[in-house]
């Protein structure tokens, strides 16, 4: 991303982009918040102010949550690698192409429906040039020390939060305040065939999505053998798949929501975005989980 953004290709990409992002009522440059989405959604919302109209900005960050970004890639990686084995690279495009085609069909029809979006589109061109590799190294580096440092703050905060809950009040995981927390939502799991440990693993990632990873292995109890090991024995694929997509469709982390209600400044439309992320994301995981279980695998 780096490299693309500092040879002058992002704004070529929008060009490109142009015609197939009217189909969702937006214009070429929308794709490039987008575009950064898939990094983080964070900067993806601030890279929104960079649309002059108020509609096809709010469309924008309307559509952004979904997104997919790289911590919701991780876990995807490593779930379906675990529960899916050989046909783990299928799965994981498939739900990728899901998103991605949910994305399409959402903006689509805000567009037609609620909001009529003209888009007018007009960019200017900038020359290519050679990268600078100081630039290169400056922004990569950057952003790896941004996630070691969410790794040791955030990533670990949440980590010990979540196994202190797990622990209390008297050791047992089955007894804990944590389990109390999740048994109250698990008839929410039984369409989706997740279990208590599975629910509140996907609440945990509304702090940051590489957390579901980190409360799973403690949910778990996961020692030698690793998660990797331990969640064919927990899950099976219809509910691996149901967790996968709603993981991916579901509520951004806790710092893409509050940079989204910023940028939107209008509760109606936040408050729409989050209730739509979570029908969609719950519709989807029911569909998923009989879908994959009407295929018999």
């Amino acid at each position: 991303m780096a490299l693309l953004e500092d040879i002058g290709y992002m704004a070529r990409a929008a060009f490109v982009m142009d015609r197939i992002m009217h189909l969702v009522g937006l214009h070429g440059k929308s794709f490039i918040p987008m575009c950064l989405g898939f990094g983080c959604n964070v900067p993806a919302v601030l890279g929104a102010r960079i649309i002059e109209t108020r509609k096809a900005r709010m469309i924008t960050l309307l559509l952004i949550p979904f997104v997919p970004c790289t911590a919701r890639l991780a876990v995807l990686t490593l779930v379906s690698a675990a529960i899916f084995g050989s046909n783990a690279a299928y799965v994981s495009w498939s739900i990728l192409a899901l998103n991605i085609v949910i994305l399409g069909i959402a903006g689509a029809l805000v567009n037609k429906t609620l909001w009529k979006q003209d888009a007018p589109f007009i960019m200017e061109l900038p020359i290519y040039h050679r990268p600078d590799p100081k630039t290169l190294m400056m922004v990569v580096w950057s952003r790896t020390v941004s996630f070691v440092r969410k790794a040791g703050t955030v990533i670990l905060g949440v980590s010990l939060l979540v196994w202190l809950l797990s622990y209390f009040p008297n050791g047992v995981v089955e007894e804990s305040w944590l389990s109390s927390l999740g048994r109250v939502l698990q008839p929410l799991g039984v369409p989706l065939g997740l279990d208590w440990k599975m629910i509140t693993a996907l609440l945990t990632g509304l702090v940051a999505k590489e957390n579901v990873v980190a409360t799973l292995g403690v949910l778990y109890s996961v020692g030698r053998e690793g998660l990797a090991q331990t969640l064919p024995t927990v899950m099976s694929t219809q509910s691996a798949a149901a967790f996968l997509v709603v993981m991916m469709l579901f509520i951004p982390c806790a710092a893409t929501i509050a940079v989204l209600r910023k940028e939107m400044n209008s509760n109606k439309w936040f408050y729409s975005t989050i209730l739509m992320t979570l029908i969609v994301s719950y519709l989807g995981g029911m569909a998923a989980y009989n879908f994959v279980k009407w295929l018999g695998i």
